[in-house]
Formats: C-alpha cells, structure tokens, sequence
C-alpha cells in the first residue's frame, strides 16, 4: 500500500516543516506540495524535503484560489505518476492524527473509496501575550464543537461564540481507483461509477490561527483571492470573506474576537470544561527531534 499527501501552502513558514515531518512520520510515503506564491521561505523549507528525496513541488502562480481544481491535479498525479494507493489532500494546519501507530494501519482496516476524518480546531486567547511559540499556546479545544447556525447575512450577522467554537466540516481520504476529482475545500471526492464512504478512526487537529500576524496576511491574502475567483459560490470561504471585509474597514481587533475567544473567556470555558486540554500533536511538535 502507498500512501501519498498532497499540499496546498501559501506563505506557511511557521507549520510547514513540522506538519511534513509529522506526517511523514506516521506512514505518508511520498509529498506533492503546491506553492501558491509564497513569500515568506516557504518554498525554501520545501524545497530542503526535494532533495531528501520525499517531496515533489509544483509552482502555481494564478492567485484565484481554484482550490478544487488545483488539489485534484496533484490526486491525479499522485495515483498515476507515483502509484498511490490512497491520497490525503492536506493544508498545512491541519495535522491527521491516526488511532494506531500510523495512518496505513487504519487506511488497511478500511473498505470504502473514500474515509470521512473530523476535524477539531485548536484555539488560544487572542488577546493573550503573543511572543511563546505557537505549539505551546495552541493546546486547547471545544470539547462539544457548537453546531453551525443558519445565517442570513453570511458577512455581517452574529455568531453565537468564536467562529472556532464552532463544528467543522470534516474532511476525506481516497482511494485513487477510479478517482476524479477532489470537491472545493477536500470535504468530498467524486469517482467513477458508484462509491461508498465510510467514517475514520483517523482525527484532524486544524491550527487555522496561531498570531495576530499570522491571521492578518491569511485574512487578506484569502480574502482578496475569494473575491478574484468569480467561479467561487459565496458560500466558499465565507468566514474568511467576513474577516477580510472587517479587515477592510480597519477593524482587525474585531476580527479576532469573531473568530477567536478572549483569554478571560477561555479561561472561564476551561473552568467550566467546554474547552479541553489537547496537547497531543503539540507534544511531537515540541519534542526534541534533531531532524
């Protein structure tokens, strides 16, 4: 069985190696990574893991986040250029973590064409002091995530708690036989002929925000691609289109505490046990490695 991860990165620099290293660790035989234009060193880092030999990069200069049709190439090229059995398509914040000691030994167990893996955010206080490393403060997460409320104006009405309070859309791996194409977001893939899902031991810790810095150029850089892509639904990354017009209007501070809790609050949810402690993907993070 061989199993490959694709990956989307925009200016990442701060996850990309460990997420790479991660996930290599737990049974990923071979990378695709396509860099969207990065600014930051990402590339670079990416490139120290080409000549190791277990990453292949594509450059993609278009900056109108076609994320669906740009995700399915790199599947496709996984299952017919490097012979993957399944594929993982992948964002660097977002870290699988399997239920046995690697993820080909849940992916053996399975039957279906396509393995349903939720997804949890990891949140830290916004307005906490922000100079530690951001695998040491991003620990904690909704022990019950609040489901998603209809909204009628998607940019502009409230939300009942920090948008990371909220229950995530979980996310797919496939099977690459008779694969065609991987949907907007990697939520579903669609294959020919008749498919089955079924869902996955296998647990996403998504670290979507880790500094004020970093949740300002995600904001802007996703927004301003959203609003260049006239194919894209408004449903699409609507979150990130609410924060950039926030952002916009100079209203960043207001942007965070959308998306984000106080440090007051977190704390009162811990006492109260709606958020957990979950340091189980930071703890490899931090570890000592020499890698």
């Amino acid at each position: 069985m061989k199993a490959v991860m694709t990956l989307l990165v925009r200016d990442e620099a701060d996850i990309i190696r460990q997420n790479i290293l991660f996930h290599l660790e737990r049974g990923i035989d071979h990378i695709i990574a396509m860099d969207n234009g990065s600014l930051d060193g990402t590339r670079d880092l990416l490139c120290d893991f080409v000549r190791a030999g277990v990453l292949t990069l594509i450059d993609e200069p278009e900056q109108n986040y076609a994320q669906s049709q740009w995700v399915t190439r790199m599947a496709l090229m996984a299952r017919d250029q490097y012979s993957a059995d399944w594929v993982l398509s992948n964002d660097a914040e977002e870290f699988w973590v399997p239920s046995a000691s690697s993820l080909k030994e849940d992916l053996k167990e399975a039957d279906a064409d396509a393995l349903i893996c939720e997804r949890y955010n990891m949140v830290f206080g916004f307005d906490a002091e922000d100079s530690s490393p951001w695998t040491e403060r991003l620990v904690y997460r909704v022990r019950t995530p609040v489901p998603r409320p209809i909204l009628n104006d998607l940019l502009q009405d409230p939300l009942p708690c920090p948008y990371f309070y909220l229950a995530l859309p979980s996310k797919v791996i496939v099977r690459t036989a008779r694969l065609k194409a991987i949907a907007q977001g990697n939520h579903n893939a669609a294959f020919d002929g008749k498919s089955r899902k079924e869902n996955a031991s296998i647990r996403i810790r998504h670290f979507p925000i880790r500094s004020r810095k970093q949740f300002e150029l995600k904001v802007m850089q996703g927004g301003a691609a959203y609003a260049r892509n006239a194919e894209a639904p408004p449903t699409w990354g609507w979150h990130w289109r609410r924060w950039f017009r926030m952002l916009s209007h100079g209203e960043l501070e207001r942007a965070l505490s959308d998306a984000l809790p106080s440090a007051a609050r977190l704390r009162e949810d811990i006492a109260a046990g709606i958020v957990v402690r979950d340091p189980e993907v930071a703890t490899f993070l931090i570890r000592p490695s020499g890698r």
